[in-house]
């Protein structure tokens, strides 16, 4: 029974030692219970501690397991892309249920989840896993306990009382200004099109393989990016977000004279026409698609960074580099060129400027050593000439 100045504490005997437990009803009316405490005091205390908490709404329980909700949350997760929800599975089984499983979801707090940090961190200084990917389990975990708290399971999101992994800088190749003309006067007839266009934008090579004719507006310099292409099909750009880049006047010209290569072999409108397809090969050694295999389809995205790309850094005499390096070289390109990590940021795409300056900001700081020398001679110079 109860001791009279305890109430809802009880004591129960574990061979000759005596424990206590308590009782309590949480937020939605319902009894619980909690053994274990080594004195009436401790139980007490506990008990008076989850009475608050369920006053003020935030003791919410349920015997489901975090497996069995993340399986169901997954299942229902719809609002993302196929690859976005392959990643999610992934870290779930790889990351999240192995740590999470068998717990009940109401027991998940903020002291567990910075234990899981912290076995997490534990794996990345000894190179078991990246920083990055740490950080991406995190997001995928609290987005997984946001649906639980909106659907009344849980009181709050722990994953909002948990830091980041920081992420150390790992410096990004791309192709340095004397190099571009050397890679591009090695691109095929097929290919330097597209290459010039992904290092003239910093497109993503799935943006580029998405982009149509009606995306170019000539007249403000600018392309549109609406899409991206992926094994999946078309649909939206990594972000969600539209963006506008803008191109200068030489790419305007090789793009006005593709178009009109184009139109000599068009029956129709190209404006809803991809801009980059692969061409019908004619010679064995030609780039392209055998006639009749879905000529005028995009261009494959292996095929460019396997193949081409792969043959003009080897005939260019580079170093081996990622398709992907060709948007670290705009980048790279804009800022030696006096560009602001805001243009950066803009041009392409990245969410907020945090992200930039993180991927960039060191090359931002080379242009800066030079930055007040520059002024002050433009100042004096113009002075002097007044």
């Amino acid at each position: 029974m109860a001791r009279r100045e305890y109430p809802g504490v009880y004591p129960y005997r574990v061979g000759s030692q005596t424990l206590y437990r308590c009782a309590f009803r949480d937020s939605a009316g319902q009894q619980r219970s909690k053994r274990g405490f080594p004195s009436a005091t401790a139980a007490a205390k506990y008990r008076s501690r989850m009475m608050e908490r369920a006053e003020r709404g935030e003791l919410r329980t349920t015997r489901q397991t975090f497996g069995e909700w993340f399986d169901e949350w997954l299942r229902g997760h719809h609002t993302v892309s196929k690859g976005t929800r392959e990643d999610y599975r992934r870290h779930g089984a790889s990351r999240l249920k192995p740590f999470f499983g068998s717990k009940r979801l109401s027991a998940i707090d903020v002291p567990l989840m910075r234990a899981w940090i912290g076995l997490m961190v534990e794996a990345v200084e000894a190179g078991d896993v990246a920083p990055k990917t740490v950080n991406n389990a995190l997001t995928c975990m609290s987005t997984c306990m946001k649906e639980a708290v909106a659907l009344g399971k849980l009181a709050f999101n722990p994953c909002e009382h948990v830091s980041h992994v920081p992420e150390r800088h790992i410096e990004r190749d791309y192709l340095h200004r004397v190099e571009i003309p050397r890679y591009l006067d090695e691109c095929s007839e097929v290919y330097r099109p597209l290459a010039e266009l992904l290092i003239a934008t910093g497109m993503r090579i799935s943006e580029a393989l998405a982009l149509r004719w009606e995306d170019i507006d000539f007249g403000a310099k600018a392309i549109r990016v609406y899409r991206q292409r992926t094994a999946e099909g078309v649909g939206a750009t990594k972000s969600r977000r539209f963006r506008q880049v803008i191109v200068g006047d030489r790419l305007l010209s090789l793009l006005s004279d593709l178009r009109a290569r184009r139109s000599e072999h068009a029956t129709g409108d190209l404006r809803g026409e991809f801009v980059f397809v692969m061409p019908t090969r004619r010679l064995k050694g030609d780039q392209g698609r055998w006639e009749g295999r879905g000529d005028g389809e995009p261009i494959d995205r292996s095929t460019v960074s396997r193949d081409w790309h792969k043959a003009a850094l080897m005939d260019a005499g580079l170093r081996d580099m990622p398709l992907h390096s060709l948007r670290h070289t705009a980048a790279a390109a804009w800022l030696s060129a006096g560009q602001p990590l805001m243009f950066v940021q803009r041009q392409l795409g990245h969410s907020s400027i945090t992200i930039t300056e993180r991927y960039y900001g060191h090359l931002e700081d080379t242009r800066q050593q030079t930055a007040a020398n520059e002024t002050e001679a433009a100042i004096w110079g113009l002075g002097s000439a007044a």
